[in-house]
């Protein structure tokens, strides 16, 4: 695989001294130097340096305190993504602090040794549970009293593992790609697909803000009535000129009967109708006596 590009490079070189003045300087100082070998006898530096794949994850664990405590130990597994991993993860991540980038890497360490035959020996089948395994996070103060520190090794049908955060809401896992190399058993170095991303690594939860208190100087004032202006008193309302009505003379009109209605011409058609028969009745009751 060809080497990592500059610019990647260049990227790492401006990402890590830049995470603070303080903590740089106390973790470079523990940064061990080239070709020295640890409790196990080996470096892992050098170890990695023969796979160009594994360049910028050589470099981060290099730069940081996690090369010398691997070096310390008697029995470890690192676990490497590949130089694309470790790309996606700073274009994504890019102005980390620098003890993020540490908690980060140290999950990738397992304090116990495991190398691809121990991988296909795990139990499998229903009923099987997964494998915890402490990580080097579970020395540092952030992880204890939660489950960061640990990873969950569940074995894969086709003879491999995923390796996942043991605690809760894990944002990424990994599986295992292939061994690197190994030394029984002392040191393993296993390829995995991409980071173990456990939860608040990366991500912090960020504080609720702080209440805001208005002080006496910024509180807001109520605000004033509204200044009504004074009604005017009758006294002083001005009076309207008296304008008196001029007087016409009047002129007496005749006033002309009333034309007769309908209804008084049928009124009178049935009053005379009504005569008519009572004379003729009393004409009929006379003819008989």
């Amino acid at each position: 695989m060809a080497p990592p590009k500059l610019s990647l490079l260049v990227l790492l070189v401006l990402l890590l001294p830049a995470a603070g003045s303080a903590g740089a300087n106390d973790v470079a100082a523990d940064a061990p130097p080239v070709g020295a070998a640890g409790g196990g006898g080996f470096n892992v530096s050098e170890i990695l340096a023969k796979f160009p794949e594994f360049t910028l994850f050589n470099y981060l664990i290099s730069k940081t305190r996690v090369a010398k405590d691997i070096n310390s130990r008697n029995s470890v597994t690192v676990l490497a993504p590949v130089n694309a991993d470790v790309d996606w993860l700073l274009r994504r991540s890019a102005r980390l602090p620098r003890a993020a980038f540490l908690e980060l890497l140290s999950v990738h360490v397992v304090l116990d040794y495991y190398d691809a035959a121990k991988l296909a020996a795990l139990p499998r089948g229903r009923g099987a549970k997964p494998v915890v395994a402490t990580t080097l996070y579970q020395t540092f103060g952030p992880a204890n009293g939660d489950k960061s520190g640990f990873l969950t090794i569940t074995p894969a049908p086709d003879g491999g593992a995923v390796f996942a955060s043991a605690a809760p809401g894990a944002l990424v896992n990994a599986t295992f790609n292939k061994a690197v190399t190994a030394r029984p058993y002392n040191i393993s170095v296993l390829q995995i697909s991409n980071f173990v991303v456990p939860p608040g690594v990366i991500t912090k939860p960020r504080a609720p803000p702080p209440p805001k208190v208005m002080s006496s100087v910024s509180a807001v004032a109520p605000s004033p009535a509204p200044v009504r202006s004074p009604s005017p008193s009758p006294s002083s309302l001005p009076c309207p000129p008296v304008t008196m009505p001029i007087e016409e003379p009047m002129e007496e009109t005749p006033a002309s009967a009333p034309a007769p209605s309908q209804g008084h011409a049928l009124q009178a058609m049935m009053g005379w109708w009504s005569a008519a028969g009572v004379a003729l009745g009393m004409a009929c009751v006379l003819a008989h006596l």
